[in-house]
C-alpha cells in the first residue's frame, strides 16, 4: 500500500478497518475458548460484564463494517443512511461507556442490571443536545469555521462528562464498601476521557492548523476507542488488581465487625488477646 500523507493512511482499509477488528475478533475467539469468568471487582457483576463484552465486541466489529465498507459497496457513503448508520454507532459507543457504569452500580446496590438501563440512556442524549446547537451557535457567531466543528466540540464535551462522573458521580453512587469496584470505574472514565480528549486535541490540529501529522494522531484514539475498549473492560474487571482490594477491604471490614461483637474476654477480642498473651 503506497500512501504519501497521513490523511491517506487514515482512510485506508487499513486503518479504518482491518486494524480496528483484529483485536476484538481475536478477543471473541478468547472468551470462546476460555468460557464464563467468575469473580472479578464485583463477582455479583461478572456475568453482567461477560456478556457485555460479547455484545460490544460484536458491536465494534460491525460498526467499521457497516458504515464504511458496506456503505462504500453500496455506493451511499454520502447518503441520508450512512448519516444515519454513523450516528447510530456513536450513539451505542457512548451508551456502551453509561450502561458499564450504572449497570454496575445497580448490582452494586442490590439491584437488576437493567435499573442502569435508564440514566443509561438519558446520559447518552446529553452530549448530543447539548453540542448541536452549541456547534450552530459557534458557527453562527464565528465567520470561516470549518464544517466539521461538531466533532470537536462533541469531543471535548464528552471528555469533560467523563471526568465529571469519575470525580463526583462515581464517589456518590458506589458504595464505600466497595473500593475495587470504584477504582475500576475510575480507570474506566479515565479511560474514556483520554480517547475522546485525544480525539479532540487530534482535530484541533487538523481544522485549526490544517497539520496533516493531526490524522495519525487520530489513529491513536481510534485504537483504544475500537480495538481496545472491550479488552481493557473484561481483563481489568477480572484482574486481581482490583479484586484483591475489594477483597481485602471486605476482609478487614469482617475481622472489625468479628472483633466488636464478640463477648468480652473472648480470644477475639483486644482483651482476650491481652489474656491469652499473659496466660
Amino acid at each position: 500500500m503506497n500512501v504519501s500523507t497521513w490523511r491517506e493512511l487514515y482512510d485506508s482499509d487499513l486503518q479504518g478497518l482491518y486494524a480496528l477488528i483484529i483485536i476484538p475478533a481475536l478477543f471473541l475467539l478468547y472468551r470462546m475458548a476460555r468460557g464464563r469468568p467468575t469473580g472479578g471487582v464485583l463477582p455479583a457483576g461478572a456475568r453482567f460484564v461477560d456478556v457485555y463484552a460479547i455484545v460490544f465486541a460484536v458491536e465494534t466489529i460491525l460498526d467499521p463494517l457497516i458504515t464504511g465498507s458496506l456503505m462504500r459497496a453500496l455506493g451511499a457513503s454520502e447518503s441520508a443512511a450512512a448519516t444515519a448508520a454513523l450516528v447510530l454507532f456513536v450513539l451505542l459507543g457512548d451508551f456502551r461507556v453509561y450502561l458499564l457504569l450504572f449497570g454496575l452500580i445497580a448490582i452494586a446496590a442490590g439491584r437488576d442490571w437493567r435499573d442502569g438501563l435508564r440514566p443509561a440512556i438519558g446520559w447518552t442524549l446529553v452530549v448530543p443536545a447539548v453540542a448541536y446547537p452549541l456547534n450552530a451557535l459557534l458557527q453562527a457567531q464565528v465567520a470561516g469555521l470549518h464544517a466539521g466543528t461538531i466533532w470537536v466540540v462533541y469531543e471535548l464535551l464528552f471528555t469533560a462528562v467523563a471526568l465529571i462522573l469519575r470525580a463526583r458521580v462515581v464517589p456518590a453512587r458506589v458504595p464505600a464498601a466497595a473500593p475495587g469496584l470504584r477504582a475500576f470505574l475510575r480507570a474506566v472514565l479515565t479511560y474514556v476521557a483520554a480517547y475522546y480528549g485525544l480525539w479532540a486535541l487530534a482535530d484541533l490540529l487538523i481544522q485549526g492548523a490544517g497539520l496533516d501529522a493531526g490524522w495519525l494522531l487520530r489513529i491513536v484514539p481510534n485504537q483504544l476507542y475500537y480495538e481496545l475498549w472491550v479488552p481493557f473492560v473484561y481483563f481489568t474487571f477480572f484482574s486481581r488488581r482490583y479484586a484483591v482490594t475489594s477483597a481485602s477491604t471486605h476482609a478487614a471490614r469482617y475481622d472489625s465487625a468479628r472483633v466488636a461483637l464478640a463477648p468480652r474476654g473472648s480470644p477475639t477480642t483486644p482483651l482476650g488477646l491481652c489474656a491469652r498473651k499473659l496466660g
